[in-house]
Order: structure tokens, then C-alpha cells, then sequence
């Protein structure tokens, strides 16, 4: 295996002007050489927008159901297919409008798959007149708004020409109470730099660190941990009950000592889940959380292999 497969999620409510976000920037990558997919998700039985991005691209199309609730297995089984026949530099999704960020990631973070990807920046499309008279729309859609830029590494406020300057200036800084580390863009018709930033980020960090921290700093974080052998069963468990209500999400595969079985692992909402499987899987725990001090999780994570029993104190900064 070369290098990762980079992964972009394109979030935002309906109309926002995600599918012009997606063309442009999967032009920008093919610019660069880069071979590019996309996974495109409609809540309805036909995709409109896959006419407008064209054909000169892998496409693959997930309809009349949400990739965050009812379409989660079906995604997976499309980047499988994509890493096997395809071996994409780029892999764009675009969510529905009405999918949670966090969901989003929980459902393209494959146990099988994500030892080989990379997760960039979490991209939110804001509507700018929407935003500004959001109070006119039920009080749920408003949470989901809210949502979408909460958890995101950057928001794009687009259709910024529909909109006053007194209004984009308000719109600028609620967007930063609501989530004060994502980088903001004006765009009209989502014109953007976002991929410029994105390959300049690595040159940039070199130079200055301090400022370009919270670029690296995903809002929404993941990790994935390898197991390289079978762990106790009951040594588990208790990390897991220690750590569940720090983290989003957190699902993969694992052998307990003693046990035939290969069990799938998940946990949403803080509650746990196996189901013993009939077949060995690749040993993957995918973790999805907030501030994740990664090398705490990988320590204590290896150290259930040692068979030693140790007790684990609980993730802190989580």
C-alpha cells in the first residue's frame, strides 16, 4: 500500500451549495494529477447534482436514504469498492443536507478501511441568508444548523452576495461562538482556496506552528488502533466502561482470549455493543471523539496484550 487515500467530507443543509463546493474541488485535485472519486448521498431516489459534477470521474451514488442512519452499511461496502478496483488519490462525500457531521464520520470510518485513509478537514457549507433568518425555521432544523458548524474544521459562509456586509460581519461572529477553531471563508458560488490551504499546510507548519495549530486540529477527531493479539475479555470491558462516555463513537473487531469468535465492536451514545462474527476480521478499533489524546488511548489500548491485568485510570482531556 502507497500513500493514504485522502478522505473529504462536505457538510451543510440543503441548498447550501455543496455540489458546487464538491466540482470545484475535485477539479482543483485532478489539476494536481490526482485520481479522483466521489461518493454522493440524496435522500431521494434520483441524484440531480451528479449531472452537474460530470462524468470524467469515478462517481458512485447512495440515494433515497441518509449515509448517517439508514445507508451506514452501504457506504461502507462502496469504499470497499473504491479501495480495491479504483485506488482513488481523493475521495470526496458529499452528505446530505440533513446528515450530522459526527454521523458522517462514524459512517465513512470503515474498521477495514481506515488504516489506509486519512480524514482532512470536515467541510461545512453555510447558506448566508438561511443562517441569518434561521429563526424563521422550526426549531429542530435550527439545532441541525448549529450542528453542521459546530463540528466542522472549516465553513464556507457561501452565497455571500445575497447578503449584506452588516449581515456577514453578525454571521461571522456567531459562526465563531458556536465553534471559535474553524477557519472561515466569504465564497460566493463556493469559490474557494480551501485546497490550496490544504497542500500548504505541511510547507506552512514548518514556519510558523503556533498559527497554523488550530488548522491541524480537527474538531472532530479519529483514530484507528491495531491489534496484534487477542486481549482479555473482562479487561476490555472495563476500559471501555471507563472511557465510553468520553467518546462519540468507537467501533471495529476483536478476539477475546479463550473465544473462537471474531466479535464486532461498536459504541454510540455510550453504550456498548458485541455480536460475535463467524469469520476473522482484521483486528481495527476505529475511535471517534473530541480533544483525543491519542497516545494516552494507543497505551492503554496495548497495554491489554500484556495479559498483566493492569487497571487503567480514565482518558483525561477527552
Amino acid at each position: 500500500m502507497g500513500e493514504p487515500i485522502h478522505l473529504f467530507i462536505l457538510s451543510g443543509f440543503l441548498g447550501s451549495g455543496k455540489s458546487t463546493l464538491l466540482k470545484e474541488l475535485a477539479e482543483n485535485e485532478k489539476a494536481t494529477g490526482k485520481k479522483v472519486a466521489v461518493i454522493m448521498n440524496e435522500l431521494g431516489e434520483y441524484s440531480v447534482d451528479s449531472e452537474i459534477i460530470g462524468s470524467d470521474m469515478t462517481i458512485l451514488e447512495l440515494l433515497d436514504g441518509c449515509i448517517c442512519c439508514t445507508m451506514k452499511d452501504e457506504l461502507e461496502m462502496q469504499l470497499l469498492e473504491l479501495y480495491r478496483n479504483e485506488q482513488p488519490d481523493v475521495i470526496f462525500i458529499e452528505a446530505t443536507g440533513v446528515a450530522h457531521p459526527v454521523d458522517i464520520l462514524d459512517a465513512c470510518l470503515s474498521p477495514v478501511l481506515a488504516p489506509y485513509m486519512v480524514v482532512k478537514p470536515l467541510i461545512t457549507v453555510v447558506d448566508s441568508k438561511r443562517w441569518v433568518h434561521r429563526a424563521e425555521l422550526s426549531p429542530p432544523v435550527q439545532k441541525l444548523l448549529e450542528e453542521q458548524v459546530k463540528y466542522a474544521d472549516h465553513v464556507l459562509l457561501n452565497k455571500a452576495d445575497t447578503v449584506s456586509p452588516q449581515e456577514i460581519d453578525f454571521l461571522q461572529q456567531t459562526i465563531k461562538e458556536i465553534n471559535p477553531t474553524a477557519q472561515q471563508s466569504i465564497t460566493t458560488y463556493a469559490k474557494t482556496e480551501i485546497t490550496d490551504m490544504e497542500h500548504a499546510r505541511k510547507i506552512g507548519d514548518l514556519k510558523d506552528h503556533e498559527s497554523l495549530h488550530v488548522v491541524h486540529h480537527l474538531r472532530i477527531q479519529s483514530m484507528t488502533h491495531t491489534f496484534q493479539s487477542e486481549v482479555d475479555r473482562s479487561d476490555f470491558e472495563d476500559w471501555l466502561e471507563k472511557t465510553s462516555s468520553s467518546l462519540f463513537r468507537l467501533k471495529g473487531f476483536l478476539r477475546f482470549t479463550g473465544e473462537k469468535e471474531t466479535f464486532l465492536i461498536q459504541l454510540a451514545y455510550g453504550k456498548p455493543f458485541m455480536l460475535p462474527l463467524p469469520i476473522n476480521l482484521p483486528m481495527n478499533i476505529v475511535i471517534i471523539g473530541e480533544d483525543l489524546d491519542k497516545e494516552q488511548i494507543t497505551e492503554e489500548l496495548s497495554e491489554l496484550e500484556t495479559k498483566e491485568g493492569s487497571q487503567y485510570a480514565p482518558i483525561n482531556n477527552l
